[in-house]
């Protein structure tokens, strides 16, 4: 079984302009990776097959801003994703890109530049 990654890529900027509410930044998290997955059921559905038949890892990334996130999306994708707006709802003054949903992709498949970006602790 190879073993499926799920992963949430946050927008730092983001999170510190929601006053650090890791609440709200964990629903975003939520949005990424549920969207990255129905992409990938839609478009890569033997990678989502494998995901949903392990053991479903979810990996939290973070980068500096908006445009590292929009660097990311223009790259070529062959795993689900997405970019997550929120609609400035809550606690965003205006609508605001917040994170990122890649995958699933198997653990020796990710991308050098994936494997260089850092946890969000």
């Amino acid at each position: 079984m190879s073993d499926y990654r799920l992963y949430a890529i946050i927008n730092r900027a983001a999170l510190k302009a929601a006053g650090g509410s890791r609440g709200k930044m964990m629903a975003q998290a939520g949005h990424a990776f549920l969207h990255a997955y129905w992409d990938a059921e839609a478009r890569y559905p033997a990678s989502a097959r494998a995901y949903r038949e392990g053991l479903a890892k979810k990996i939290v990334l973070v980068v500096e801003d908006e445009a590292a996130l929009l660097e990311i999306a223009a790259r070529p994708h062959a795993c689900g994703f997405t970019l997550v707006k929120d609609a400035a709802l809550t606690v965003f003054k205006e609508p605001t890109i917040t994170a990122a949903g890649l995958g699933p992709i198997a653990k020796d498949d990710a991308p050098d530049w994936l494997r260089a970006l850092p946890s969000l602790v």
